[in-house]
């Protein structure tokens, strides 16, 4: 599932943002309430859905949209004057008002084109990922979440497709 991230600088709005998303069967990720906070929780899943008004208390959304890249799909909330003002050319906006189903109708749209986004893996390569992975969690300890991560890192470090780190991993490499 994609991780859902709701940010508001007004923790009211954010709550009522998420309570809108969670009760139609889109699961809240993280609620933040400054960039610095948005930019924390993509450092820990990577790449996502960020819900968001226009501003927030250490940066603007068009800053934000810039630091975060192509990890994030962004939804904008806002008045239109305020829409109008992001610059961003990768912004989703949604002018308030708004109603709840249009509200998740656009984050089920942002779900479905994270999905189309997303690298496909054949059933080859998601097996040797997951016997990777094993290997790591019984050799090392770690979480299947860890494990995954490790492998993550390790890809990224070396340049490398994550199946080609696995691949290593099965051949007895240490993870760098």
């Amino acid at each position: 599932m994609a991780k859902i991230i709701v940010a508001f600088a007004d923790p009211k709005k954010c709550e009522q943002i998420a309570s809108v998303l969670d009760g139609s069967g889109l699961q809240v990720f993280r609620k933040c309430a400054t960039g610095n906070e948005v930019m924390r929780a993509f450092d820990a899943c990577h790449d996502g859905i960020l819900v968001c008004g226009t501003r927030f208390p250490d940066r603007t959304v068009d800053e934000l949209a810039y630091d975060l890249g192509d990890q994030v799909l962004m939804l904008v909330l806002g008045k239109p004057d305020q829409l109008e003002r992001c610059e961003h050319h990768a912004l989703f906006r949604l002018p308030v008002p708004f109603t709840r189903g249009e509200l998740s109708s656009a984050v089920n749209m942002l779900v479905q084109l994270h999905y189309m986004r997303m690298p496909r893996r054949s059933p080859e390569e998601k097996k040797l990922i997951e016997e990777a992975k094993a290997l790591l969690i019984e050799g090392s300890g770690y979480t299947e979440q860890q494990a995954h991560q490790a492998l993550q890192r390790m890809s990224m470090r070396l340049g490398i497709k994550m199946t080609e780190s696995a691949r290593r991993v099965l051949n007895g490499e240490s993870l760098p």
